[in-house]
């Protein structure tokens, strides 16, 4: 028994030493970025519309270092998102590097990536040598010269842990990363008095629409809804697309992309995504559409919550929750599908209770406080909403008693201290918070007159 429990602890720690790769980045970087790309995608009647708080970047420049004490001579892979060298102990080596051999003993192993697009980020993988949060990263904004004019070797920014998900494959580049697809068809379909088919998708969802076998020339209208009645309101329905169909080509005329028709049922997906269960279509007279389906776009999960009871309206409310909250949990948690698109604290927080019990899913949680906090100097208050700053340190203390992530709690410690330093600067002489000029004191869509400079106690 004792030689079958060696056996199954060395087949173990194999799997965790040949698994152990990972990409890396700066801490809170990617899911600054990653959250842009998604708080920007929301339009309105197929205008751009982008948030209207302070938007923070990634660092331009990120330095990797680990130190090493390897028993024998090892090669290592390098994978980079961005230019990079590489120094062993302090020594630059001749070009980007895919592989290196690193020679036994100690030694200090450094990886500078410049990125301006995608935030830097680094693939490491060898026998022992693998990138983790076990390195360490800094972004250099203290490094000092000297009288020669040489720069020193060691920056006097403090370092960080590494950032990372689950990009475990050399392949699975981090500025790559999208939601999984599922193709699916409309429930039912009906042709319009007024002209036009109405398509039904069974339920609310959210994705791309395809169309198939488009042929002809000439322009394409698509309208959402959550009701048919909204959909066939062309004039007021929040969300459209218009398309240009020509000869082996579409135009999206809102982002003014065009795209080949793909495959041989002359295909074309569009490159935004929507929130709808009905989409009406009309185009002019000789455009051809064979076929309308959807792309459902969903972030997986494992639903460890249930819920059944002997009353089946109370089964279906709960189903509904479910389904509701699966569909606002994507890249971080959002508001919701159809408008805003949104990352806002105060939804967030509601979010991240819900999700304790339902998928207990800490990355999506850990992805959205990053993205909420942002960057430092603090100029607003989170998404410009007084209240939404303390929901924020909630959020982060309900995070470690729910999860006991003490990791988490310390690299974010240091922008917690400088969000509560700005709370603290904006008391009036009693100590107490009150909403100050660019701040928005949130009761939400209240009708008639409501003075909301109040002062606040939490």
């Amino acid at each position: 028994m004792k030689k079958k429990y060696m056996i199954l602890l060395s087949a173990l720690s194999l799997a965790s030493s040949t698994f152990a790769q990972t990409w890396i980045w700066y801490p809170g970087d990617y899911e600054i970025w990653l959250g842009n790309q998604m708080n920007n995608r929301r339009t309105e009647r197929g205008a751009f519309f982008p948030p209207f708080w302070k938007t923070d970047s990634h660092y331009v420049v990120v330095e990797f270092s680990k130190q090493l004490n390897l028993s024998e001579p090892e090669e290592i892979f390098i994978a980079a998102e961005g230019k990079y060298n590489v120094k062993l102990d302090g020594k630059l080596q001749f070009g980007m590097p895919e592989t290196m051999l690193l020679p036994a003993g100690k030694h200090n192993l450094n990886i500078k990536v410049w990125n301006q697009a995608t935030p830097p980020t680094i693939y490491v993988k060898g026998k022992t040598v693998n990138s983790d949060s076990s390195w360490r990263v800094t972004y250099e904004d203290k490094e000092w010269i000297d009288e020669s004019g040489k720069a020193s070797d060691t920056s006097a920014t403090i370092y960080m842990d590494a950032g990372c998900w689950n990009f475990d494959g050399a392949t699975q580049r981090p500025s790559q990363f999208s939601l999984m697809r599922e193709p699916q068809q409309p429930v039912t379909k009906s042709e319009q008095s007024e002209g036009g088919i109405l398509y039904d998708f069974g339920k609310e969802t959210f994705g791309f629409i395809t169309l198939k076998n488009l042929s002809g020339k000439g322009k394409i209208e698509i309208y959402y809804g959550e009701s048919p009645e909204e959909a066939k309101d062309k004039a007021y329905c929040e969300t459209l697309d218009k398309l240009l169909l020509e000869p082996g080509q579409v135009t999206n005329l809102a982002i003014r992309s065009t795209s080949p028709l793909s495959n041989s049922e002359n295909e074309y997906t569009l490159e935004n995504s929507k929130a709808f269960r009905y989409v009406y279509v009309t185009h002019e007279p000789g455009v051809q559409i064979g076929e309308v389906s959807m792309q459902y776009e969903y972030l997986p999960e494992e639903y460890r919550g249930n819920f059944r009871c002997n009353d089946e309206e109370l089964n279906r409310i709960w189903e509904v929750g479910a389904y509701t909250m699966h569909l606002t949990t994507r890249e971080f948690f959002i508001d919701g599908i159809k408008r805003d698109r949104w990352v806002w604290s105060g939804d967030a927080i509601q979010s991240y209770l819900m999700n304790y019990y339902l998928f207990f899913d800490n990355e999506s949680v850990k992805r959205t406080i990053w993205l909420l906090r942002g960057k430092d100097p603090v100029t607003s208050h989170s998404n410009t909403i007084m209240d939404y700053t303390f929901y924020w340190f909630l959020s982060v203390y309900d995070y470690y008693m729910y999860s006991g992530d003490r990791h988490f709690v310390n690299q974010l410690y240091p922008r917690m201290q400088t969000m509560m330093d700005y709370v603290l600067g904006r008391t009036n002489k009693n100590g107490m918070v009150e909403g100050m000029t660019g701040d928005w004191v949130f009761v939400d869509w209240a009708d008639g007159y409501l003075d909301k400079k109040r002062r606040t106690l939490f």
